[in-house]
């Protein structure tokens, strides 16, 4: 990493396929980051964390003994607000697990079974949030305090974003009032600019997934006046209501349209699941949250999302092999795999033989 910082890293799941999967398919240290041990359930894990607190903790939802949301739960009650970012590792059938875990302020999920690239998008976005912690840490610690303001504005606004995006209200109040705490003691003007940014990011997120921005009032936080009204906890509670008009405008676009944004999306899949896709981007497209687009399209066509990309792509490379006598490397690359063991991987799993036995097969 050329002198950059590695982050340390635990794993916590009670299967060793699972955890061999991790190591496998993960470059950790060309993403900065170092595998510093392994937990087979909470119960080891809450153990190790007692010893050594990691930067990442990286666990499977569904475990013996203790399971990584109690896991999650029993650190954030022993170490109050950690710095430690948690993945969790889920399926499409434990939506209602993930949900529990977006409510104890966990940012960041991979669905199984693990995709390499996938996994790359989500730690490349905890570095940036751990970077960005470390970044304003160092600059407090140098006394450079007015510098680190924005930086640190910027990652709340973004993790405010997400928690309305989430319709999360309970992690929507937690990161603005982590956001106060950060800030007492100076001026509120801040808090003006602030809630302007919010207006603007909330408005284009609502008018861009089909809503009208105008249902949005402006937040009024009276950082100019002296009255006993005009304080930290007024401010607040003005931002916060804003914040909770914005998550109710956005189920109710959400609630209006379900099956038509489904039908979209399946349609967009068609047509460019030879690119590059991962649910989250394609949440972040159609403006979704990803754990909602996984179970809304789960129940909508009874197969999850990435498992029609990948029938998709397989159709096609059969229909290659049949038909051409092309290399099974050069048609991997064309319906969409970058690296050829995922093509095997998942043309073994759908076919049920190797790719040169299917093109015999079919002579």
């Amino acid at each position: 990493m050329g002198g950059k910082q590695m982050y340390s890293v635990l794993l916590v799941d009670d299967e060793p396929w699972a955890i061999e999967g991790l190591k496998m398919f993960i470059e950790w240290e060309q993403l900065g980051f170092r595998v510093t041990g392994v937990c087979e359930n909470g119960v080891e894990a809450l153990s190790a964390v007692r010893e050594s607190m990691p930067d990442v903790i990286v666990t499977d939802i569904r475990m013996p003994q203790m399971d990584g949301l109690e896991l999650i739960s029993q650190l954030q009650e022993e170490q109050g607000k950690s710095e430690t970012e948690f993945v969790v590792l889920s399926a499409y059938g434990e939506f209602a697990y993930a949900k529990r875990a977006m409510q104890l302020g966990v940012h960041h999920y991979l669905l199984k079974p693990i995709i390499g690239e996938e996994a790359a998008e989500v730690l490349t976005q905890v570095r940036q949030r751990l970077d960005s912690r470390r970044e304003a840490r160092q600059k407090m610690d140098n006394g450079i305090e007015e510098a680190s303001l924005p930086a640190l504005a910027a990652q709340r606004m973004k993790d405010v974003l997400q928690a309305i995006e989430d319709a999360d209200r309970n992690r929507t109040a937690e990161v603005i009032d982590e956001l106060f705490q950060e800030l007492k003691g100076r001026s509120l003007d801040w808090a003006d600019l602030f809630a302007g940014s919010l207006i603007v990011q909330c408005g284009k997120l609502i008018r861009e997934s089909g809503g009208d921005p105008a249902v949005l009032l402006r937040p009024r936080t009276d950082s100019d006046s002296h009255g006993p009204e005009a304080g930290p906890a007024y401010v607040r509670a003005r931002i916060l209501s804003f914040a909770e008009q914005a998550i109710a405008a956005m189920q109710s676009i959400r609630e209006s349209r379900p099956g038509s944004t489904m039908s979209e999306i399946d349609r967009y899949v068609r047509e460019h699941y030879r690119s590059p896709l991962s649910i989250r981007d394609i949440a972040s497209r159609f403006y979704l949250n990803p754990v909602y687009l996984g179970k809304a399209y789960q129940d909508k066509f009874g197969c999850g999302l990435l498992d029609r990309i990948h029938d998709l792509r397989i159709a096609e490379a059969c229909e290659k092999l049949r038909r051409s006598t092309e290399p099974t490397s050069a048609i991997a690359e064309q319906v969409g795999y970058a690296h050829y063991r995922h093509f095997l991987q998942h043309f073994e799993r759908r076919t049920g033989c190797k790719p040169a036995e299917y093109r015999a097969s079919q002579k």
